[in-house]
């Protein structure tokens, strides 16, 4: 009697583990089958079932399913909070993308020569980030004090222009300091002791850059343009940078610059009506046009214009700047 009992329990839990088996086959099987496009933003502190419904409304899941995911896959406790978009793939290899916390990352391309308004425009195209969100936290005078160790107005010059992949849920902080990161990767060596050569500050510098970025597109020519920046400021010249005077300008700016603008001394930024330096940089340089700053080229030039083909022409008197700038009016 107690074989026979024996027996049949046995026999039951066998049958009960085939069957368990062939459910967990059958979900396993559900997750592996169905190749899927969606996109989930799941946010911080949700519970699971609204996880859950936001993943499988219109799946049609197997029954309890849910239990499955929370009692095998422990689905509920390990998935992280993020935006995670499934592009063609299958379901299970999704909702371990969610589990490891493996997002969906968004490219942002920061080209050469762009300011913070630029950025914060790009970022949100991409909805990544609002705008506003963005330069409130660039001009953060806290925020920037204890990540540079600076006192200045915003991070304008020292976000490197580069590629980048940011969430959908990242901080503005956490973009300033990935990018702030990069600057300093690829800051000079040694570019605060050095700039003092020229009796510059570190941040003076970087003013520097930025007007140098934003003046070529030719990365020959900064060498050349520094020159021309430093003998000016030598011998106590205006700069005469049309960039930074549309930067002074930027909310207004319609595309053509005017003899009007060149005068206007409520533009803080005008370098055509205020000597030195304008206040804060007007662009993030790059690399080449902060070793041009350290690295000026040994010339007497005063005077650059454009070529009209994208170079520049330089000259060491004003008779011969005239000169290039009729040639090129021809």
């Amino acid at each position: 009697m107690i074989k026979k009992i024996i027996l049949v329990l046995t026999l039951f839990f066998i049958l009960v583990a085939l069957i368990i088996t062939s459910i967990f086959l059958y979900y396993d099987n559900y997750l592996n089958k169905n190749i899927e496009i969606l996109e989930v933003d799941i946010e911080k502190g949700e519970n699971f079932e609204t996880t859950y419904n936001k993943i499988f409304k219109d799946l049609n899941p197997p029954p309890y399913f849910d239990i499955y995911l929370k009692k095998v896959m422990n689905f509920h406790k390990k998935r992280k909070y993020g935006y995670y978009y499934a592009t063609n793939i299958k379901l299970k290899q999704f909702l371990f993308d969610i589990m490891n916390g493996k997002e969906y990352l968004i490219k942002v391309f920061v080209v050469e020569g762009s300011n913070i308004y630029d950025i914060a425009k790009s970022l949100q195209n991409k909805e990544i980030l609002k705008e506003k969100e963005f330069l409130n936290t660039a001009k953060d005078k806290q925020f920037i004090k204890e990540l540079t160790g600076l006192d200045v107005e915003s991070m304008e010059g020292m976000l490197y222009p580069d590629t980048y992949f940011f969430s959908k849920n990242i901080i503005a902080q956490n973009i300033i300091r990935k990018m702030y990161a990069n600057f300093k990767k690829n800051l000079p060596e040694n570019f605060a002791e050095r700039i003092k050569k020229y009796n510059l500050s570190f941040y003076e510098g970087i003013i520097m850059a930025s007007i140098i970025q934003k003046e070529s597109y030719y990365v020959e020519e900064y060498p050349l343009i520094a020159s021309v920046f430093y003998n000016r400021l030598k011998r106590n010249m205006k700069l005469q940078a049309d960039p930074t005077v549309i930067y002074g300008i930027y909310d207004t700016f319609g595309g053509n610059l005017t003899k009007l603008h060149l005068i206007d001394q409520n533009n803080k930024y005008n370098t055509y009506a205020y000597n030195g330096l304008p206040p804060t940089p007007i662009c993030n340089p790059t690399r080449e046009a902060m070793e041009a700053v350290i690295n000026p080229a040994e010339t007497n030039y005063l005077y650059f214009v454009t070529d009209g083909k994208g170079k520049h022409n330089f000259a060491i008197t004003y008779r011969e700047h005239l000169k290039n700038i009729k040639e090129i009016l021809q």
